[in-house]
């Protein structure tokens, strides 16, 4: 690392990037923003607000010329597995948006290529560092939750609605459940299969625990839940504000609303912060992020079980590009 504050980059600052990492990246002391890579013709403005060394048409301009510890790629799914494995081609530590790629052979390529050249590659499965996620996975230790209730669901369909948004909880039921799917079972609703009306899913694990997932992209609002059962313990999230705990006949409840602390922001609660804190720790100590490349590898592939199961494709639509992270 070159000097005391670890220079990083970062490729795309749009919606998710000026909410979650950026704001988080410029409270730290050790941490310089050396590069922007973006496609804007003019990317001044966005320099000066967060006080960006210099700009980059390119990834390959900035990895050639900015000497970087780090790179943040916040573009487009369809983008990330070219700026990623140029990063880790050139020695590189990388934090890459939820998913890895779009395709979960690429999604393990880079995953090899991570470990082949010494690199950490983690990805933003924030929802693992969310404090109500956290709290709740806590009470289950090693053994994990025997049943596991994901839900997701909000008003209004998208492109590949199920593979771009639920993916988090797919993860969360993963790390909740322990082990590695053995057995899947899924159903689709909609007759659009490319941007479907929802999915349910029931994933028997390698540890005996069972996890369901919902994910109706046609409630009447949004709304993000997790319950689960094990151990004589229930654990109850109300994401991002709430977790409830009960063991021994206590009941524990945790609130995280922005009432309750003035500074639980989205931020804050929904786990981007700590994420960005957690990879540049282990930037620096060279342990394994907790969702690393090869972690997203396993729930991508858990995903497209269950999108195979549902009669859903794994694959993006020939010609179509789409994501909800913005990008400039």
């Amino acid at each position: 690392m070159s000097g005391s504050r670890m220079r990083i980059g970062v490729v795309g600052a749009g919606n998710i990037a000026t909410v979650a990492q950026l704001p988080t990246l410029v409270q730290r002391d050790d941490v310089e923003l050396a590069a922007l890579v973006s496609r804007q013709e003019d990317p001044s403005a966005i320099v000066r607000r967060w006080g960006f060394d210099a700009a980059y048409r390119t990834v390959e301009d900035a990895l050639a010329e900015a000497d970087l510890d780090a790179l943040f790629v916040l573009t487009p799914r369809a983008e990330h597995v070219v700026a990623v494995e140029q990063a880790l081609d050139a020695g590189v530590d990388v934090f890459c948006e939820k998913p890895l790629a779009t395709r979960a052979e690429d999604a393990e390529r880079l995953a090899d290529l991570a470990d082949g050249t010494g690199r950490i590659l983690m990805v933003g499965l924030n929802r693992r560092f969310a404090p109500v996620y956290a709290a709740g996975r806590e009470v289950f230790g090693r053994s994990g939750a025997s049943f596991c209730v994901a839900q997701k669901n909000r008003a209004g369909s998208e492109y590949r609605a199920t593979f771009e948004n639920s993916i988090h909880m797919v993860d969360l039921l993963r790390w909740f459940c322990g082990g590695e799917p053995v057995a899947v079972e899924a159903h689709a609703a909609g007759d659009d299969p490319w941007e479907e009306d929802g999915v349910a899913a029931l994933v028997r694990f390698s540890t005996g625990n069972t996890g369901v997932l919902m994910a109706a992209r046609n409630a009447g609002i949004w709304s993000e839940k997790l319950d689960a059962y094990g151990g004589r313990r229930s654990v109850e999230i109300q994401a991002p504000d709430r977790v409830s705990i009960t063991e021994d006949g206590v009941t524990r409840v945790r609130e995280m609303s922005a009432e309750a602390f003035g500074w639980g922001t989205a931020t804050s609660t929904f786990g981007f912060a700590a994420a960005v804190h957690h990879f540049l720790d282990r930037v620096k100590d060279r342990e394994q992020p907790l969702t690393s490349g090869r972690e997203a590898v396993l729930t991508q592939r858990l995903l497209d079980r269950i999108l195979e199961a549902a009669g859903l494709p794994t694959e993006e639509q020939e010609g179509r590009v789409w994501s909800s992270h913005a990008v400039k």
